[in-house]
């Protein structure tokens, strides 16, 4: 991921897993409007990282029902 990624993915990145807050923090950055418009727009690098990322973290929380597949 480099630094022209979209705003809402470095704020996933900057995010310490370690925290108690983790998910609070997670779910706050998926449900912000910024990252609902740049994920059908993303492309390469990008993708792979946010596909990597969620695919992660899965294992320490429980995405919305809203990014499960129907």
């Amino acid at each position: 991921m480099y630094p022209t990624s979209p705003p809402a993915l470095r704020q996933l990145r900057r995010l310490d897993r370690s925290s108690s807050e983790f998910y609070n923090q997670v779910c706050d950055v998926l449900y912000k409007e910024d990252y609902q418009n740049c994920v059908p727009n993303l492309q390469g690098d990008d993708s792979a990282w946010l596909v990597e990322y969620l695919n992660e973290v899965r294992h320490h929380i429980s995405l919305p029902s809203m990014l499960r597949p129907l």
